[in-house]
């Protein structure tokens, strides 16, 4: 498809980590996707590639060791990872953003330790904010609990969606501190590791898609040293967190676009009895397709644009792009999958094609933080000239 909706100019550096991604997806991912999906498995060897490939380290700084991929690449190299296996896309963007988190916010002692583990180590780390009766709608209310001990903090509280699950080797985990009373005095996080004894996983992840993802429910009760908590008690709300927002938007674009083309050649191929040509020449499909098509193409536009917004360091130019290309993404990846199931017929919805399990995953989109619903609410403030923030923490 890339031939019929190029993208904007790319350098030779984004090109190029663009058609790494797009290589390892197309050869490796794609066949392995079913089975993820069917056991409700983590896509290890696909992570094994990515580190093999470099890919890995995709955001980490050059100065580290890693890709020091922008904004650009970034988004684009995900979103041909999701065209062939979405829960390694998703579970890839929470890793990915966390280093942008570490570089951001950590000291030089913790960019080295923990861009070293994922470079030479291929390390992995999940990022865990979401708990149970909490949504990111409202205003969000933390009850996972930092209460400081001498040299550092016990860390309490139960986190659920935690994508990677056991598979992570660092839990990023966000909690307030106790005693403060508000989020800009004492929102904290801490990198866990997977090993500590304080860690438990209390539900299984058993969902409709983004099976691969295994998004457990995981209780901690750990006590984590000063050298594991990144960034002072509120800075963490002072810098940019679009990049969590705008990798949903590639994610769930790129599901829309592997059910773009595979629908497009599934329509030139298949000839439907008592006709003698194939699909494609019925104005229906040709209709549906021309519909999939555009929006894809506006998706891929608006999707780009934001990462080049967010290259800018305008804050509320970045919120209001990322927030409109979530939002979009997230529709557009529905839609495509749910038309393409139609134009199949009976077959769309058997398992010895992908279309119902791109369907599956795509149903998480609009629901994923921020939800399709609060990114509109956020775009609205911007455009009436109000106040606005995408993540707000009671």
């Amino acid at each position: 498809m890339g031939a019929v909706f190029p993208l904007p100019p790319l350098t030779e550096e984004q090109r190029r980590i663009v058609d790494r991604a797009a290589t390892l997806s197309r050869e490796r991912f794609a066949a392995r996707a079913a089975t993820y999906d069917a056991e409700s498995a983590f896509p290890y060897e696909n992570y094994r590639d990515l580190h093999a490939a470099g890919l890995l380290a995709l955001t980490v700084p050059k100065a580290y060791g890693g890709s020091g991929a922008d904004p650009i690449a970034y988004v684009h190299a995900l979103r041909e990872i999701a065209k062939g296996c979405p829960a390694t896309a998703l579970t890839f963007n929470m890793h990915a953003t966390v280093t942008t988190l570490i570089a951001a916010l950590g000291t030089e002692a913790q960019k080295r330790r923990y861009f070293g583990d994922i470079v030479e180590g291929g390390r992995l780390i999940a990022s865990i904010t979401s708990e149970p009766e909490q949504s990111f709608r409202d205003k969000f209310v933390l009850n996972t609990l930092f209460r400081p001990v001498p040299g550092g903090y016990h860390v309490a509280g139960v986190k659920q969606f935690c994508s990677l699950g056991e598979a992570a080797d660092y839990y990023f985990v966000t909690g307030i501190v106790e005693g403060t009373t508000t989020a800009l005095e004492g929102v904290i996080s801490a990198l866990i590791p997977r090993s500590d004894s304080g860690i438990k996983v209390e539900a299984l992840w058993n969902a409709t898609g983004m099976r691969g993802t295994v998004s457990h429910t995981i209780r901690y009760d750990s006590t984590v040293d000063a050298a594991s908590v990144v960034g002072r008690p509120g800075e963490i709300l002072t810098i940019d967190l679009s990049g969590f927002a705008l990798g949903y938007a590639a994610v769930y674009l790129g599901i829309g676009e592997a059910a773009f083309d595979f629908m497009v050649e599934y329509a030139k191929t298949r000839t439907q009895k008592p006709s003698t040509v194939p699909m494609s020449h019925h104005p229906l499909v040709q209709r549906t397709i021309a519909e999939m098509g555009t929006a894809i193409r506006a998706a891929r536009l608006l999707l780009h644009d934001a990462a080049r917004v967010r290259m800018t360091g305008d804050k509320e130019a970045t919120m209001l792009a990322a927030n409109q290309s979530k939002t979009y993404s997230a529709d557009v990846g529905l839609m495509v999958t749910e038309r393409a199931l139609r134009l199949a017929g009976g077959r769309g919805i058997l398992k010895d094609l992908p279309l119902e399990r791109w369907h599956r995953d795509a149903l998480a989109g609009p629901v994923m933080p921020p939800s399709n619903d609060r990114c509109l609410e956020t775009v609205g403030k911007l455009l009436c000239g109000l106040r606005a923030a995408t993540l707000e923490f009671q």
